[in-house]
């Protein structure tokens, strides 16, 4: 279970779910959630740099925007998969396709 002060302001981290790789990300106040994958070269996402609402992958230097996952720098390349974020108290929820609301 994930919960709000694991994930300070602007870091991510990891939680696999299933076979999926999902990163939840604070910014700005806000939490959300992306498959942890860039889908560049497959490079994790979860330790990039978090700024503005965005996350930049390390490996090329990709950034995309954590509400909708839309490659910010390269409006042509694909985006990320992203996830609806639910806060109750301090548990973060996230919700993946084809499940329930899934606790990370």
């Amino acid at each position: 279970m994930a919960r709000t002060a694991e994930i300070p302001e602007g870091k991510g981290r990891e939680f696999k779910v299933g076979e999926r790789y999902i990163a939840i990300f604070c910014s700005e106040g806000q939490f959300y959630a992306i498959e942890d994958d860039c889908p560049h070269a497959g490079a994790p996402l979860n330790d990039g740099a978090v700024s503005q609402g965005s996350i930049t992958c390390l490996r090329h230097g990709w950034r995309f925007n954590l509400r909708d996952g839309r490659c910010v720098n390269l409006p042509t390349a694909p985006s990320v998969v992203t996830f609806p974020v639910t806060i109750h108290g301090e548990d973060i929820y996230v919700t993946l396709p084809d499940e329930t609301s899934t606790m990370s």
